[in-house]
């Protein structure tokens, strides 16, 4: 969560804010990495945090409660490209800047999601109609972000562009995500299977696979858990597909962003996309101190166990 399209309009929005620096040079120049990285775990064929977190070892770490399990991930990444030759380097900055993006619109964006779905259905719903409606709302999230932000709608998009990758950066990318994941989650993955799912991205994805025997078995999977969801009566990623469920909350409405919230939320997603826009940017930023001026890490990290939104 978000979905793909938000994930990569957000991306490419950081990118551009960005002054002129090394992690902006990098990302112009590798910019399928920089792609690949913004759509984060999603590409993995396992949910990294479902893993024991025993490998949760940067020493300020302990001293917050908040997103450890990030920071030693992007702290075990960081040291993993700062030994590497410089265009190897190059394109794996460019993938971590774009997994950076990924970490932030989903801690922005991911508990209004979440609360929607639970919000929307009623209790004791099966999981197939929750992932059901989920998707439902992360796509007509995407096609109005893409409408609002782009003036385009997904026909003109070329998917293909978008989900590209060489041999190359592949091998490098799936290099760096083997020793990063072995590192914080004492969990061995073959390169292979990384590099399988860095390639078959458009396969593990409702919102991009072509093959519509595909889509039909994944609808027909939900209409026989529960009522029709919408995703079974219309194309995915469907051109002027309108907001009818204000599923972008532009109506305010109050939500709470995780169980025993004690003060509603009345955010927009436009609101949690332009706040988590402003936080992606100084975490790039410094993100570029360490990488090109050798700074300590020491507030990169810090910032990113700190970024609390709801909080």
């Amino acid at each position: 969560m978000p979905g793909f399209l938000t994930h990569y309009l957000f991306g490419i929005e950081t990118s551009d804010s960005l002054s002129e620096n090394y992690i902006q040079h990098v990302i112009r120049e590798n910019n399928h990495a920089f792609l690949l990285g913004i759509q984060g775990s999603d590409l993995l064929s396992f949910n990294p945090h479902a893993l024991s977190r025993r490998g949760l070892s940067y020493r300020t770490a302990a001293q917050s409660l908040q997103n450890q399990e990030y920071a030693a991930f992007f702290n075990h990444m960081l040291d993993c490209i700062e030994g590497m030759e410089s265009k190897d380097k190059d394109i794996c900055a460019a993938y971590m800047a774009g997994y950076l993006c990924y970490y932030t619109i989903d801690l922005f964006a991911a508990p209004y999601i979440i609360y929607r779905v639970w919000q929307d259905l009623p209790p004791g719903c099966r999981m197939s109609r929750m992932n059901a409606h989920k998707a439902d709302i992360e796509t007509v999230i995407d096609i109005v972000l893409l409408r609002s932000h782009c003036h385009m709608e997904p026909s003109q998009l070329n998917i293909n562009a978008l989900t590209f990758a060489g041999k190359h950066e592949i091998s490098i990318i799936s290099h760096i995500l083997y020793d990063t994941i072995q590192r914080t989650y004492k969990y061995t993955i073959s390169k292979k299977e990384i590099s399988t799912g860095i390639r078959q991205i458009r396969r593990s994805s409702i919102y991009l696979r072509p093959d519509s025997r595909y889509r039909r078995l994944w609808c027909d999977l939900f209409v026989r858990s529960g009522p029709a969801s919408a995703i079974s009566r219309k194309k995915v990623y469907e051109d002027f597909q309108p907001d009818n469920e204000d599923f972008m909350n532009r109506e305010k409405h109050p939500w709470y962003p995780y169980a025993g919230c004690p003060q509603a939320q009345h955010s927009s997603f436009d609101e949690l996309y332009t706040g988590a826009l402003l936080a992606a940017r100084t975490l790039l930023e410094s993100f570029d101190s360490c990488v090109s001026w050798g700074m300590d890490r020491e507030d990169f990290i810090n910032s990113i166990i700190r970024m609390t939104p709801y909080l």
